[in-house]
């Protein structure tokens, strides 16, 4: 069963860089303030990423909070919520059509394509880079006003915003209408991912009661 999001999201992205064993033990400690944990381990064999996925679910890690990246097969056939797809890869419409109940995001990097994943039937999209990142050497980040652009293009569909995301600068990237961020280094390699987690939770949600109250919260 997918849990949809009721507030702001938090979407917790593996690095890829954690053995299994530690990314369970930190899948298990976050979930409570995610809305989101992605399985995003591309150098994972099938029988790998198998592995892995029954090892979330088994260590209490509700499995409509699990999305697998690009392999809808997996996430489909392993019970998880969602699947998030890149950019490249197969269109949202025919992986809904194909493995009906999935939550699908797609990543983008602009306006246009996120316009194009809205189109095709995307439950929400990832967008970035929007500050700059250790993840992306040398890449100029987007920069909060293409969020902004991103959004409107993306006719109401989730935008979540994704790089260099930090606790301090999730109002900023509210206030350009994401529906939320995307983390990875700065949960999973936090010396407490647990106490990070729950302040990202936090900043988003008073950003999003800021929002609601026009800015009067102290």
């Amino acid at each position: 069963m997918i849990l949809y999001p009721a507030g702001p999201e938090l979407h917790a992205i593996s690095t890829g860089r954690q053995k299994p064993e530690v990314l369970i033990r930190i899948a298990s400690a976050i979930h409570p303030y995610v809305t989101a944990i992605h399985v995003r381990e591309k150098n994972k064999s099938p029988r790998e990423l198998w592995a892995l996925l029954a090892g979330l679910s088994s260590c209490g890690v509700p499995p409509g909070k699990i999305v697998v990246n690009d392999r809808a097969d997996a996430a489909w056939l392993s019970g998880a919520g969602g699947v998030q797809l890149p950019g490249s890869g197969l269109p949202a419409s025919a992986v809904k059509k194909g493995f009906p109940g999935l939550r699908v995001g797609v990543s983008v990097h602009g306006p246009q394509e996120g316009g194009g994943a809205a189109g095709e039937g995307a439950d929400y999209v990832i967008f970035g880079h929007i500050f700059a990142t250790g993840s992306k050497p040398g890449a100029a980040p987007r920069g909060t006003e293409t969020l902004r652009e991103t959004v409107l293009a993306c006719a109401g569909l989730p935008v979540i915003a994704i790089g260099g995301i930090v606790p301090g600068n999730c109002a900023e990237v509210m206030r350009a209408g994401a529906a939320g961020v995307a983390v990875m280094s700065g949960i999973w390699e936090a010396e407490n991912p647990a106490e990070a987690a729950k302040r990202y939770r936090h900043e988003l949600d008073f950003a999003r009661q800021r929002e609601k109250t026009g800015g009067e919260l102290g």
